[in-house]
C-alpha cells in the first residue's frame, strides 16, 4: 500500500437501490471505517417519480439514520434507449438488467473520480437472479465499466476474485460475505445485527421487471 492510501480515510461509491441488499452492502462497508457515498437513482419506468429509487423506502433518512451520504440522479434520455434496444438483451420481462447495471456502474465510475473515492460496492448476490446476477454477465458488466478490480460486492466478496482495494490493505475481505443462491436467511440476519429495518422488496422499484 502507497503513502497516498495512508494519508487519507478509504472512500467508496455505492449502488443503492433501497433494497436489503445494497442497503447491506454499504453497512458492511462502512462497519471497516470506510465513507460511503451512495448512488440512487430514479426514471421513467420507476414505481413512483421521485428521487426514491424504491418506493418503500427514503434514501436520504436510511443514509442520515447510517451515516452515508446519498446522491440522486435520474435516467433521462441515454435509459429510454437502452430499453428500446438493450445490447446484451432483456431479462424474463422488459427490463434490461444488464444494459442499465453498466450504465449505473459508468454513473458511479464518474463519481469515483469526482470525489476521489477509491472504489465502488454494489449489493450484487452471486446467483441471486437468473440474468444479471449470473458470474459471466457479473463479470461483463465490470468490464463493459472498466471497472476491472475496483468493483466490490461484500455480500458475496469471499466467492470472487480478490479486488484491488482488498489487495491494498483498504478492507478487510475476511469481514465480508460469501453468499449466494436465492435465499434471504443470511441477508435477513444482517440485517436484524445491524439494525437495518427499511428497505423494499427485491426489484419493488422498476415497472420493466412487472410482467403485466
Amino acid at each position: 500500500m502507497n503513502d497516498k492510501k495512508n494519508s487519507k480515510k478509504a472512500q467508496a461509491i455505492a449502488l443503492y437501490s433501497g433494497g436489503l441488499d445494497s442497503a447491506l452492502a454499504i453497512l458492511l462497508v462502512l462497519k471497516q471505517g470506510i465513507k460511503v457515498t451512495a448512488l440512487t437513482f430514479s426514471h421513467d419506468f420507476s414505481c413512483v417519480d421521485s428521487n426514491k429509487s424504491n418506493p418503500a423506502v427514503d434514501p436520504i433518512e436510511v443514509g442520515r439514520k447510517f451515516g452515508f451520504d446519498v446522491i440522486h440522479l435520474r435516467l433521462g434520455p441515454e435509459f429510454l434507449q437502452i430499453v428500446k434496444s438493450p445490447r446484451h438483451g432483456y431479462g424474463k420481462n422488459m427490463n434490461p438488467c444488464v444494459d442499465c447495471r453498466i450504465m449505473m456502474l459508468n454513473k458511479a465510475k464518474e463519481y469515483m473520480v469526482k470525489l476521489g473515492a477509491d472504489f465502488i460496492i454494489t449489493g450484487e448476490v452471486l446467483g441471486q437472479r437468473p440474468k444479471s446476477q449470473m458470474r459471466n454477465n457479473i463479470n461483463l458488466v465490470e468490464k463493459k465499466a472498466d471497472l476491472r478490480g475496483y468493483l466490490l460486492r461484500p455480500l458475496s466478496a469471499g466467492l470472487m476474485e480478490e479486488t484491488i482495494p482488498e489487495k491494498e490493505g483498504l478492507i478487510d475481505r475476511n469481514r465480508l460475505e460469501s453468499i449466494s443462491g436465492r435465499s434471504r436467511k443470511r441477508q435477513l440476519e444482517l440485517a436484524a445485527e445491524m439494525g437495518l429495518e427499511e428497505f423494499g422488496a427485491p426489484a419493488g422499484g422498476c415497472l420493466l421487471t412487472d410482467p403485466n
